[in-house]
C-alpha cells in the first residue's frame, strides 16, 4: 500500500516533470500561506511582500532538488521560516550599521491576524499582541506562527523547524510563557486593580 501524496506535493512533482501550469496552480495555493508567515515573522508589509516573493522564487528554483520526504506544506513552512529568520537577521544588521535606526518591526502593523481596517485603527490589545510576538526569539516566534496561526500539529512544527517534537513543545511552552508575561496586563486586569 503506497502512501497518498498531498495535492500540493503532486503539483510540485508535476512541475518537476516540466508542467509549468502546475506551478501556476501551486503558486495560487501557497502564496497566501507564504505571505502570512512572512508578515507574522517580519511584521512590516513591504518587507513581508518582498520576503514572500523571495520564498516563492526559492520554491520555483527548488524544482530540480525537491524531494517529497515530508508533506509539501511542512517543507514550505521550513523554507519560509528559515528565510524569514535570515531576513530578520539581515535587517537588524543593516539597521545597526545605519546607526541604530528603528527596525521595520518596531514601526510594524498591529496584530496581523485582524481585519486591516481594525488593525489600522490599532486597538491597544492588538498592538500588544503584535509587540509580544515580535519580542520572542525567532524560533519561538516561528513555533507560535506555525502552531497558532497556520494550524500545524506539534509534529509538523517540529518537522518545519527541523527539531524533535519534544524540542518543539519546549519552544512553544517558552513562547507561551513569554507571551503571557507580556500580555498579563490584558489577561488579568481585575487582579491588578484588586487591593
Amino acid at each position: 500500500m503506497t502512501e497518498a501524496i498531498d495535492p500540493e506535493q503532486e503539483l510540485m512533482l508535476r512541475f518537476q516533470r516540466g508542467d509549468e501550469v502546475a506551478f501556476d496552480l501551486l503558486y495560487r495555493r501557497i502564496r497566501g500561506v507564504v505571505f502570512r508567515i512572512a508578515l507574522r515573522m517580519l511584521r512590516e508589509q513591504q518587507t513581508s511582500e518582498e520576503a514572500a516573493q523571495d520564498i516563492l522564487m526559492r520554491v520555483y528554483k527548488a524544482r530540480r532538488s525537491y524531494r517529497p520526504q515530508v508533506r509539501f506544506r511542512t517543507w514550505l513552512h521550513r523554507v519560509a521560516i528559515n528565510h524569514c529568520i535570515n531576513e530578520r537577521k539581515r535587517l537588524w544588521r543593516r539597521f545597526e550599521f545605519l546607526g541604530g535606526a528603528t527596525p521595520p518591526e518596531d514601526r510594524a502593523l498591529a496584530d496581523i491576524g485582524y481585519d486591516p481596517h481594525a488593525a489600522a485603527e490599532g486597538s491597544e490589545l492588538s498592538r500588544a499582541v503584535g509587540d509580544a510576538l515580535a519580542a520572542l526569539p525567532p524560533r519561538q516566534r516561528a513555533a507560535v506562527v506555525l502552531a497558532r496561526y497556520e494550524g500545524c500539529t506539534m509534529a509538523e512544527v517540529a518537522e518545519a523547524l527541523d527539531i524533535s517534537v519534544g524540542a518543539a513543545k519546549v519552544l512553544l511552552h517558552r513562547a507561551r510563557a513569554q507571551l503571557a508575561k507580556h500580555l498579563s496586563p490584558f489577561l488579568l486586569p481585575a487582579a491588578q486593580e484588586a487591593p
